[in-house]
C-alpha cells in the first residue's frame, strides 16, 4: 500500500513546487490533485506546455501522481446537465494522459428530490461506461467514489456493474457515519473486486482505520491511501507530518 496525499484542505494552499518537498520530506509516495482548489496548476485549463512542465516535475521527484479528483458528478436527471459532466470528465481523463496521471475521480452523488433512484442509479452507470469508453486506449481509470447517497454501497456497486468496462473502478471513502450500520466490512467485501483508491479523512476521527488497514494488507491491496483532511489547517506541514508517521505506524503494526 502507498500514502499520497490529496491537495483538498491540507494541500489547498501550496503550489507544486510546495507539494513535491512537502511531501517528499514526509514520506509520502504521492499526490492525488484536486481540481479546482488551490495554486497546484493540475486543472483542465493548463496549456500544454503547462501539462509537459508538471509531468517533468512528477517525473523528476519522488512521488507518484496518485490521481485528479474532480468534482464531475452525474445524478442530474436532464440529459443535457448530465452530458456536460461527461464530457469535462473526459477533458479530465484527456488531462491525465498528458501529464502521466492513471485515475480520475468522479460522483454519483446525492439522489435529486422525487427522482427514481433506479433510474439515476442506472444513469450513472451509463456515464461511467461513456466516460470508460473515451479512456479505454489511455489507461486511465474512471473511480466512483462512496459520496453523497452513493455512501451506501450498493448505489456505488451497482452503477460500477451497469458501466460494465475493465476501466470503471471504486473510491471507498472513510465515512465514519457508516459504523453505525455495523462494521466496515460489509461495506468494504462487496466493493472489493472494484476497489482502486482509499480517501482516508482524520486519522482520529473515531473512523477504525487500523482496521481498515489490516483489511486491506489482507486483501493484498497495493494502491493509494489518500489523506483529505476535512478540517483546514494553519499548520498544514506538522498535520502532514502526522498523518505520514500515525499511518506508516498503523501498516507496520498491522
Amino acid at each position: 500500500m502507498k500514502l499520497c496525499l490529496l491537495t483538498y484542505n491540507l494541500g489547498k494552499d501550496f503550489d507544486l513546487d510546495e507539494l513535491i518537498r512537502v511531501c517528499e520530506t514526509h514520506h509520502y509516495d504521492g499526490i492525488e490533485f484536486r481540481a479546482g482548489v488551490g495554486p497546484h496548476g493540475v486543472e483542465l485549463s493548463a496549456s500544454r506546455e503547462d501539462r509537459e512542465t508538471i509531468r517533468k516535475k512528477m517525473e523528476d521527484s519522488a512521488l507518484e501522481i496518485a490521481g485528479i479528483g474532480t468534482s464531475c458528478r452525474f445524478e442530474a436527471l436532464d440529459d443535457a446537465e448530465r452530458q456536460a459532466q461527461i464530457d469535462e470528465a473526459k477533458a479530465f481523463i484527456d488531462l491525465s494522459v498528458d501529464i502521466g496521471c492513471p485515475r480520475i475521480r468522479v460522483f454519483g452523488n446525492n439522489f435529486p428530490e422525487g427522482a427514481d433512484k433506479d433510474v439515476v442509479v442506472e444513469n450513472v452507470g451509463a456515464a461511467l461506461r461513456e466516460i470508460a469508453e473515451h479512456a479505454e486506449p489511455t489507461g486511465v481509470d474512471v473511480n466512483l467514489e462512496l459520496h453523497g447517497d452513493f455512501s451506501w454501497w450498493e448505489y456505488t456497486l451497482d452503477a460500477v456493474e451497469i458501466a460494465d468496462h475493465q476501466r470503471v473502478g471504486i473510491v471507498y471513502n472513510c465515512n465514519v457515519s457508516e459504523m453505525k450500520y455495523g462494521s466496515i466490512g460489509q461495506f468494504l467485501e462487496p466493493c472489493m473486486p472494484y476497489l482502486r483508491h482509499v480517501h482516508m479523512h482524520e486519522l482520529e476521527n473515531g473512523f477504525p482505520y487500523q482496521l481498515l488497514i489490516r483489511w486491506l494488507k489482507s486483501i493484498g491491496y497495493t494502491g493509494f491511501c489518500s489523506v483529505e483532511s476535512d478540517t483546514p489547517s494553519t499548520d498544514a506541514e506538522r498535520i502532514i507530518q502526522i498523518y505520514s508517521l500515525l499511518y506508516r505506524s498503523w501498516v507496520e503494526c498491522a
